[in-house]
């Protein structure tokens, strides 16, 4: 079936007046709400005669739903304010297609993309049938000394530009810089290659410290600048809360759910299957799928399923489920670890409340820092 009319109407002998239509077209899906009220399916090419003789029986349309495909055709050309945005779509979108309406620059570290993008601009069309790429190319290398590698693509109406920057020389930066500390933690051990260290073993540091300066003293007491160079090793800590109440509101989906399709040209919905419901609450999850490959016209399908939610009542102590709070609030630690750092020790606490729990997670890692 190509489409289908689902009819809900109000009136008295409607069995038999059903039987009276059926001999001429095919219904289904007869289903009785109430005494007077009735629901039923028909093909969507006969919906226009069977409702002529649903008005003719004297019975109240109380609702007309139209689905499938040929109803949606039916919906988009038999409205010309749709037909006149189609055809202008379609005319825009070949006026606007030869043109670059966004640049992305890939790899860079110490330039500016707003100076690339610019420079681009302001020396290169915009039209894409008069760009040569490798001439993009060799302009950014002759007019960029801090670039080694450059390419660019043009993909749909975006130019990709991906550079890679030259290795500078250190003094390019200024001064030799000290070595900062990355971590909250405790030094546990401190290897000093050159410069001088600013911290002891046993030393507590926070973020952002200075632990190794970039100069030594020479023999006569002078102070020589040089690279700080060093690995120290830190005991850092990572800590994480859970607080569980004995009694607690969740919302939770009951298992209803209903979903909306959406038929869209250049973010512009030009058909739907239905609307929202009418849940009190509920959440909701949008996915996106292309309707057509290799086809000048970007139809998309914007698919939104509703879950509906209820707040439930849970009542549920510590002790019943202490052993999953403890387990979830180190989980939560370990988010903060590093994928390859040593644990050396690992602890919790519990703080009880009137009807709550706090527990507290805290998982000690050794790391190693050297050069910032």
């Amino acid at each position: 079936m190509f489409g289908k009319t689902i009819f809900k109407i109000k009136g008295l002998n409607i069995e038999k007046n059903l039987n009276i239509l059926s001999k001429d077209y095919a219904i289904y899906d007869i289903e009785r709400k109430e005494k007077n009220i009735t629901t039923f399916t028909v093909d969507f090419r006969y919906h226009k005669k069977i409702k002529k003789a649903l008005l003719k029986f004297g019975y109240e349309i109380v609702e007309e739903k139209n689905q499938g495909f040929l109803a949606y055709f039916s919906k988009i050309f038999g409205n010309f304010g749709v037909i006149f945005a189609f055809l202008l779509a379609i005319v825009l979108y070949f006026v606007q297609s030869p043109y670059i309406w966004q640049y992305e620059i890939l790899g860079e570290e110490n330039l500016s993309k707003t100076e690339i993008v610019d420079f681009v601009k302001e020396n290169f069309s915009s039209n894409k049938n008069n760009i040569d790429p490798s001439d993009i190319e060799n302009a950014l290398y002759s007019n960029f000394e801090e670039i080694s590698f450059v390419s660019c693509i043009i993909k749909g109406q975006t130019l990709i530009i991906n550079i890679k920057e030259k290795l500078m020389p250190e003094e390019i930066y200024g001064d030799f810089k000290p070595i900062y500390s990355l971590y909250d933690g405790k030094v546990t051990e401190i290897n000093i290659i050159s410069g001088t260290a600013e911290v002891s073993v046993g030393d507590y540091v926070q973020k952002g410290d200075i632990l190794v300066r970039p100069y030594y003293l020479d023999s006569s007491g002078n102070m020589q600048q040089v690279e700080a160079d060093a690995e120290i090793k830190l005991e850092v800590y990572h800590t994480a809360e859970i607080t569980h109440f004995d009694t607690r509101i969740e919302v939770q989906r009951t298992g209803n759910y209903e979903i909306l399709d959406e038929v869209q040209l250049f973010g512009l919905t030009i058909y739907s299957n239905g609307e929202n419901p009418n849940y009190s609450n509920f959440e909701s999850v949008v996915e996106y799928e292309n309707l057509t490959d290799n086809n000048i016209l970007p139809f998309k399908l914007k698919r939104t399923t509703f879950y509906e939610l209820q707040e439930v009542t849970i009542n549920e102590t510590f002790e019943e489920v202490s052993e999953k709070i403890i387990a979830q609030a180190r989980e939560k630690t370990l988010e903060n670890c590093g994928s390859y750092d040593t644990i050396v020790d690992e602890f919790y606490t519990l703080k009880h409340f009137t009807e709550a729990t706090t527990v507290s997670y805290v998982i000690v890692e050794e790391r190693i820092q050297t050069n910032n």
